[in-house]
């Protein structure tokens, strides 16, 4: 992607009597104001969605340091280390995502200027899209975990930091003025906030309209960027295009048509809504089939989390003994207390892992083999996995008990290597489709041809008998830490007795286990005797 050809104008100057030459405040001229929403539009080239232009006003906020950091925060985090092609970054995602905002918002004014959508609210919207991944940590959604495990009181966001960072960058770049300019104030900088984070004050319970930025006649605005009630919105149109394309997957899903196909109709909650043209709600299930599908093959890819719980330990290891300046200019800040000054956050991103490598800490040896060990490729091996009830709870006391079991399972020799618990490591992985696992087309409203401004229902069984009847699932996956091929066919073997006791579905491929190592297949012809003996025994007695 290449950056625009020129600044966006500075708006005229004058100097007051009473301040000195560096306090200035921004003037402008009638002519000026009347063209701000036309004047200067900035191109930029974007190998997805072609020619993007911009406002002049959400270059200002491009052109900061805060916002140039998403350069360096890495879209995919960690599924880099597996597809090399995966290296594209947070900064053209947003503006992909701030483009796409201004297509669809553009075809509700085109074809429903009724809505009454005003220049203010389409800028409002595009700065949300624009700015709704600033609270991401290095490595993205793996920075949450590493927050939660270290400061599991505080319940943690990347949406929360979003909202933080977009405040501190207006403070900090003096673009106050700015958005005085186009007629934003104070209301719509809340409007912003509410668009990326939802509802600001936990405290409101009315239940009926919650939000203060815009009243309830604007309800569809906040269905575009972040859709809480769907989960289809103008974010996931960018990250299935961009990573299905820089990962060398093909997808069926063309956003654009999905765009064109919108209309806003007041339902039966009295609120607006996106609606879609009925025809189209098998790409609505598609839609959750390409989530599902990146998810697989990529996002929780086995190798991917693997490589993810070692950069955690990493990243825990390190929060002691790697600091961050403060405001104050002293070097005293945590990596899990940066999260509390926007200051601080501004300093961390990707580059953290080459910190910890070139770090002289003493302390920090273990971090740093670690990291040493990713780059020989020396990754934790992944054992197998298994489905488990949803209803299953998989806490991490839970987790290091079933590791015991485990071990107790796979019957190691006196000469064997033994293992500890230690060594294994169990991670919970959901899959979701919809609102908690549900049917997604339970929140969805449609429309027909005959009439395009009545939104109605469309059951699953009205679309096809060949949709999935469950949209929530959870399987559990073994790491060891040894890559020993002999004792991980042992631990393979463990697995799949651990699961077969538990009742889980037995891991894939575990007939394939035994070839693998002749002390397991040992063990599992002594086991094989004593089951066959019983079932002897079984038969002769029933006799």
């Amino acid at each position: 992607m290449t950056d625009y050809e020129d600044s966006p104008p500075s708006p005229k100057r004058y100097k007051s009597e009473t301040t000195s030459d560096l306090e200035v405040s921004p003037v402008l001229t009638d002519s000026y104001q009347e063209n701000s929403f036309n004047y200067e539009r900035k191109i930029f080239n974007d190998p997805i969605h072609g020619l993007i232009e911009l406002h002049w006003l959400l270059v200002k906020i491009i052109d900061t340091p805060q916002f140039q950091r998403l350069r360096r925060l890495k879209q995919l985090g960690v599924s880099y280390e597996v597809f090399p092609g995966a290296c594209h970054q947070r900064f053209e995602h947003s503006l992909g995502t701030c483009h796409l905002a201004g297509e669809l918002l553009a075809h509700l004014c085109q074809r429903q200027p009724e809505l009454n959508i005003t220049p203010q609210d389409i800028l409002c919207v595009q700065m949300a899209a624009l700015c709704h991944d600033l609270g991401h940590g290095p490595f993205s959604h793996m920075f949450e975990e590493v927050i939660a495990e270290l400061r599991p009181d505080i319940n943690w966001k990347h949406e929360q930091a979003s909202i933080d960072m977009f405040e501190y960058i207006i403070n900090t770049n003096n673009l106050k003025p700015f958005f005085e300019q186009v007629g934003l104030n104070d209301i719509d900088i809340i409007f912003v906030k509410e668009l990326i984070f939802g509802q600001l004050d936990q405290q409101n319970n009315d239940q009926n309209w919650p939000y203060k930025g815009r009243n309830i006649s604007k309800s569809f605005l906040y269905e575009i960027v972040s859709n809480k009630l769907t989960g289809i919105d103008v974010d996931k149109f960018d990250y299935f295009a961009r990573d299905s394309y820089y990962l060398g997957t093909k997808i069926s899903f063309e956003h654009m048509r999905f765009i064109k196909f919108y209309r806003v109709i007041k339902v039966d909650d009295g609120k607006l809504h996106l609606c879609l043209r009925d025809k189209e709600v098998k790409a609505c299930y598609e839609i959750y089939r390409i989530r599902d599908d990146l998810h697989r093959r990529a996002y929780q890819h086995p190798v991917v989390k693997g490589i993810e719980l070692m950069l955690k330990e990493v990243f825990i290891i390190a929060n002691d003994h790697l600091f961050f300046t403060s405001k104050s200019g002293k070097c005293d800040i945590r990596l899990a207390s940066t999260i509390d000054d926007m200051f601080t956050f501004n300093q961390v991103d990707d580059h953290i892992t080459t910190l910890i490598k070139h770090s002289h800490h003493p302390n920090m040896d273990k971090a740093k083999e670690i990291i040493d060990k990713i780059e020989r490729r020396e990754i934790y091996r992944y054992i197998g996995d298994t489905h488990v009830s949803w209803t299953a709870d998989f806490k991490k006391k839970a987790c290091k008990s079933a590791c015991q079991d485990i071990i107790k399972y796979c019957h190691f020799d006196e000469s064997d290597c033994h293992i500890t618990p230690n060594d294994l490591v169990i991670l919970t992985v959901e899959l979701t489709c919809g609102d908690r696992g549900e049917d997604p087309l339970q929140n969805m409203w449609f429309y027909t041809k005959v009439c395009p401004n009545k939104a109605t229902r469309i059951s699953k069984e009205q679309v096809s008998t060949l949709l999935p009847q469950t949209f929530r699932e959870r399987n559990i996956r073994l790491y060891c830490k040894i890559r020993d091929q002999h004792i991980c066919s042992i631990v393979r073997y463990g697995f799949k007795e651990f699961c077969i006791a538990k009742g889980y579905a037995i891991p894939k491929g575990s007939d394939q286990w035994i070839a693998m190592s002749p002390r397991v297949g040992r063990v599992l012809a002594s086991s094989l005797s004593v089951v066959e003996q019983r079932a002897d025994l079984k038969k002769s007695t029933s006799l």
